[in-house]
């Protein structure tokens, strides 16, 4: 009877440690994946801010001529700097 306890014993131990990897957090690919994911979210946002602010820079130049320098106020309102001074082109968010 003592035999059978530690041979069920011993299969729940095997049991057990044969199912914790089950039990670890995210593996490496998986981690890698979510970097992999971030990096592209970070690239296209990037892109995003470099067309915009190129969008910008072509209006300004448009609006001001091509000295004007565009620039966003805190409240996200596109500005034109020339040497005459500030004038708003846009009310537009950044």
């Amino acid at each position: 009877m003592n035999t059978a306890i530690n041979t069920a014993l011993a299969l729940l131990l095997a049991l057990v440690l044969g199912t914790a990897h089950l039990l670890d957090g995210p593996d490496d690919m998986r981690a890698e994946w979510d970097q992999s994911q971030a990096l592209k979210d970070l690239h296209a946002s990037q892109d995003r801010t470099v067309r915009r602010e190129a969008a910008a820079q072509a209006l300004c130049s448009q609006e001001r001529g091509p000295n004007s320098e565009a620039r966003w106020t805190a409240e996200g309102q596109l500005v034109c700097a020339t040497r005459r001074g500030l004038v708003a082109v846009s009310g537009g968010r950044p």
